[in-house]
């Protein structure tokens, strides 16, 4: 029978296997902390631009077909004649609301419009007759 030679292994000890665990462990959670901000962030800037698109093609659509359009504000989506659209969890409504644009694309109203983001709040000031609307962001 052949003789094993012996060979000395080396391998981590139990203390330097935890060090390395929670180190990657560590780094792993603060990567997915911040992806998970850049993904909320995202989100909220996407929202408001479809909102805005919405808000523009409501407008037109009430202008090139002559005839009045409502777009809703609910607490969870907005929609219009063309389609509803979710609004995500990190965004809040300030308050539900229905903006009704008239023949001509103008609306009826001066309300404000806020939505809260994990990072600001957006508010839209409508103006009366116009259709128009003043974006603000603290």
């Amino acid at each position: 029978m052949a003789k094993l030679s012996k060979k000395r292994l080396d391998a981590f000890t139990l203390l330097e296997s935890l060090l390395t665990l929670s180190v990657i462990t560590f780094i792993t959670l603060m990567i997915n902390g911040s992806v998970t901000h850049i993904f909320k962030d995202m989100e909220s800037k996407l929202f408001l631009m479809t909102f805005e698109q919405v808000y523009r093609e409501t407008q037109r659509l009430s202008a090139s077909q002559q005839i009045s359009q409502v777009l809703q504000i609910k607490h969870d989506k907005i929609s219009n004649s063309l389609g509803c659209y979710a609004i995500p969890e990190s965004i809040k409504p300030s308050k539900e609301l229905t903006i009704t644009f008239n023949e001509a694309g103008g609306n009826s109203s001066l309300e404000s419009l806020s939505f809260q983001t994990p990072t600001e709040t957006v508010t839209y000031q409508l103006h009366l007759g116009s259709g128009q609307y003043q974006k603000k962001r603290r």
